[in-house]
């Protein structure tokens, strides 16, 4: 069997996003012709000329066909990059595909003896917990018990990012990846993400893109960051796995928002416009079938001639994230303006260390809902004055938890507020809707920018 992975302004410039979406699989073939949905651990190999998508969830993972690459494993990425100890494949609720996820206390008590084990726990951990009231191995077994770890994110901006890795990983288990915030909140903020961590949350944005429906061949552009931010590294990842390549830009989101800091509005217009040539000349020069954007880049996008069309005619999917679009905007770009693409939401942040799709069969006047992969990040919609959770269908603010064996990330207030909304299969985990920047955070003012 052969299997591979298919292929007015100066002042919204004000608003942001934050990085878009992860994905699947690892591919190096040449485009695809044909894609095959197949449930975790199986395979179907479809017609090379057929493009089908029969639309179904989380349960699915998406693989394509082509012609010139072999199975390699494909199927089987929720094992093969997890972690060796001695030889030994780890096998634990830490390991398992986030699209198939353990109980929250399997899941939590795992966390806990491997973040927290002398053999096994990072530095920062492991000297973090002499200065707590409770032991972690012990004390720490359900979601709500997570509450009783300080939040630590602030810490994240001098820490070294070394002691951020666990010890229990060998060397073979690779280098992470170190993501920054955009520097929002004051100086920026680092994680890791380990390999099979990526490969993970990549496997479960990639599902939520999928139960949109199928994705054409073509090119994929996205307007956001590059390193040392996620943005750019899970768009041209997320690309490879579909079978497509992925054009990035030169853009630097600290340097507009010194720019806004300091009202040089101008300064922030001229940087947009730079911004917004890198793109046009992609978009005017290939086949662009998924474009990413921030809410204020696509509005530059639609002020320069001929893109709105040529965007309608070539592009299928608009991705958008990291800054608020209300229903009413969205209704604009997508009815009014970009009806022959579809826009798809996403929501992601650093310290999130992943991202989300907005869940699919939205009603048209309805904000979009996010939910995360819980139990490997958990949201809490709660009053910032209390830390008590809110109704549903009431706004707070935005409480997460990450649960990974590459990283632990407990009680992150962030700084975003959203509605309340029932998770569509956790019990232990809001889903978000309606998602808008708070004004301060940190005792600082949030400046966003262009992402």
């Amino acid at each position: 069997m052969t299997v591979t992975t298919q292929p007015t302004f100066a002042t919204a410039v004000a608003k942001a996003l934050r990085h878009p979406l992860c994905w699947l699989f690892d591919t190096r073939s040449a485009p695809c012709t044909s894609v095959t949905v197949a449930p975790f651990g199986l395979s179907r190999r479809s017609q090379p000329t057929t493009l089908w998508f029969p639309i179904m969830c989380r349960a699915l993972q998406v693989v394509s066909l082509t012609e010139h690459q072999d199975a390699r494993g494909a199927t089987k990425l929720a094992s093969s990059n997890s972690p060796k100890l001695n030889g030994k494949a780890l096998s634990s609720p830490l390991d398992v595909a986030w699209n198939d996820p353990p109980a929250a206390s399997d899941l939590i008590q795992e966390a806990m003896e491997w973040h927290f084990g002398p053999d096994t726990g990072s530095p920062f951990w492991l000297s973090r917990a002499k200065t707590f009231d409770f032991d972690p191995r012990k004390d720490i077994s359900t979601v709500d018990d997570l509450r009783l770890f300080p939040n630590v994110v602030d810490e994240l901006r001098d820490v070294r990012v070394t002691d951020l890795i666990p010890r229990g990983y060998p060397p073979e288990a690779g280098q992470p990846v170190i993501g920054e915030s955009g520097g929002t909140t004051g100086s920026p903020k680092r994680v890791i993400w380990m390999p099979e961590t990526q490969a993970r949350a990549t496997d479960w944005h990639a599902a939520g893109l999928a139960e949109h429906g199928p994705i054409r061949p073509g090119g994929w552009l996205c307007m956001g960051p590059t390193d040392p931010h996620m943005a750019g590294t899970l768009i041209r990842d997320t690309a490879s796995r579909f079978g497509a390549v992925c054009f990035l830009l030169d853009l630097d989101p600290r340097w507009v928002k010194r720019c806004i800091a300091r009202g040089a509005l101008e300064e922030v217009k001229l940087y947009v416009e730079h911004v917004v040539d890198q793109a046009e000349w992609i978009l005017r020069s290939q086949e662009i079938a998924v474009l990413y954007s921030t809410p204020p880049l696509l509005e530059a996008l639609c002020e320069r001639d001929g893109l709105v069309d040529l965007i309608n005619e070539r592009t299928q999917i608009i991705g958008w994230g990291g800054t608020k679009m209300d229903t009413a905007t969205r209704n604009r770009f997508q009815n009014e303006i970009f009806p022959g693409a579809k826009l798809v939401g996403g929501y992601a942040s650093t310290m999130i260390i992943g991202g989300m799709v907005e869940r699919a069969g939205a009603e048209a006047d309805a904000p979009a809902v996010f939910d995360p992969p819980a139990p490997f990040t958990v949201f809490s919609v709660v009053a910032p004055e209390t830390g008590e959770t809110v109704p549903y269908g009431e706004r707070g603010q935005v409480l997460q938890h990450h649960i990974s064996r590459g990283m632990f990330l407990p009680n992150n207030l962030e700084r975003d507020t959203a509605i309340r909304v029932p998770h569509r299969s956790s019990e232990v985990s809001d889903a978000i809707a309606d998602v808008h920047p708070v004004e301060e955070f940190s005792g600082k003012p949030v400046i966003e920018g262009v992402y």
